[in-house]
């Protein structure tokens, strides 16, 4: 068997270098996403780069680039104060390089120069971009259509309590000339890196399990500039502003620029002292409205007062001369019912002495010795008057009353009529 002729990995290495190199002699203008960025201690700058086919979408290509020292601190200077960010990852660049290949570490981009215009213009377009997508999908306003309470007490701060403008809120807020009573709890975040995201969104998820002790949320950081402005340029922070159960009020510290985090809070502000004013003065504000609706009740309590006294007035004198015509005619009913009941009265007695006379005429008349003056006799039997002969029978002893005397006699015969 006849073996193919054959070479070591170090010259199939030198013959994929020389075929790229001879392919690939000059310097190309690329454009791409940093992936990945390090900083060696030697000031070289290694990165991975990458390119998806849509934003945020599939990586289709990635390869590593190195800038050397010797560049770096020239290109990332000049790149900052264009863009007004620093070289970091997740930012599309526009660079020139040239491609290298090294038997140990394979291929490479060797940047040797960048244009930080497309940058700023890749950024402004991703801004502008975030700023649509959250208008159509109709989530921009959410935030502030929720209602701010009059006195809003209870803050969560969303911050680093090493911020430059953290403890000035602090401050400025407790420490307000008023005395109004403020309760504010830091809920620690990285406010600027790569890490800002996450962070975020995770002291945010953090309030809102928790939304019942709080009034409102606050972002804030304050000392910052555009390369800080740029970490809130942030789809996923923006998002979960305006789903917040709170409403959120920024601080994050620019004079100029206004962040789409800003954009999407319930108020935004350029300074966390000027956070903390605002919340000073919606309660100064509070404070004024409830000494008007005191004086506005006070008023109505006093006209109120004043117009039933006035009332009460006219009822009593309106009831004293009611009474006194009651009481007068009360007095003619009365004096009219006592002589009708004289008159009765008098009727009445004169009646009953007629009828007393008749009465004692007719006792007169029946009385038995009346009877017995005009002729009449009374008959007796043991005692009882006899009113009938079928009282007596014979033998019976009975005995007969006169006026003058009796008589006592034995009954023969008796006789009835029919």
């Amino acid at each position: 068997m006849n073996r193919p002729e054959k070479i070591s990995l170090t010259e199939l290495q030198g013959l994929i270098r020389d075929k790229i190199y001879e392919n690939l002699p000059g310097a190309f203008w690329v454009t791409a996403e940093i992936a990945e960025m390090k900083i060696h201690g030697a000031g070289h700058c290694y990165l991975e780069l990458t390119e998806t086919d849509k934003p945020g979408g599939r990586v289709v290509a990635r390869v590593r680039a190195t800038i050397w020292a010797s560049k770096f601190i020239s290109l990332n200077t000049f790149f900052t104060a264009s863009t007004g960010i620093p070289l970091r990852q997740g930012i599309s660049v526009l660079f020139k390089a040239t491609v290298e290949y090294h038997e140990l570490y394979g291929l490479s981009l060797n940047i040797t120069d960048i244009d930080p215009a497309y940058t700023a213009g890749d950024m402004a377009l991703r801004r502008e971009a975030i700023i649509r997508r959250l208008t159509a999908e109709g989530i921009m306003e959410m935030n502030r259509e929720l209602e701010l309470p009059p006195y809003p007490r209870h803050i969560a701060v969303v911050s680093s309590s090493k911020a430059a403008g953290y403890q000035d809120f602090i401050n400025h807020l407790t420490g307000n000339s008023y005395g109004y009573i403020f309760k504010p709890e830091l809920f620690e975040t990285v406010m600027q890196g790569e890490l800002t995201e996450s962070s975020v969104i995770e002291a945010l998820n953090m309030i809102s399990e928790e939304a019942g002790r709080f009034d409102a949320a606050v972002i804030i950081r304050g000392g910052g500039s555009a390369i800080d402005l740029s970490w809130f340029d942030n789809y996923s922070i923006a998002y979960h502003v305006t789903q917040f159960p709170l409403p959120v009020l920024t601080g994050i510290g620019h004079e100029k620029d206004v962040s789409v985090t800003d954009m999407a809070a319930w108020k935004s502000l350029k300074t966390p002292t000027a956070v903390a004013d605002f919340l000073v003065e919606q309660t100064l504000e509070c404070e004024n409205r409830i000494i008007e609706m005191a004086g506005s009740l006070i008023s109505a309590v006093n006209g109120a007062l004043s117009g039933a006294g006035e009332h009460l007035s006219s009822l009593r004198n309106r009831t004293a001369a009611t009474a006194k015509l009651i009481v007068r005619v009360k007095r003619e009913q009365t004096g009219y019912q006592l002589e009708t009941l004289r008159r009765s009265t008098a009727g009445l007695l004169r009646s009953a002495t007629d009828v007393t006379g008749k009465l004692e005429n007719a006792l007169r008349h029946l009385d038995p010795a009346g009877v017995l003056r005009r002729g009449f006799t009374l008959t007796a039997k043991n005692g009882i008057i006899v009113r009938s002969p079928a009282e007596l029978e014979q033998g019976d002893i009975i005995t007969t009353y006169f006026e003058a005397g009796q008589a006592t006699s034995t009954v023969n015969k008796t006789t009835q009529k029919r």
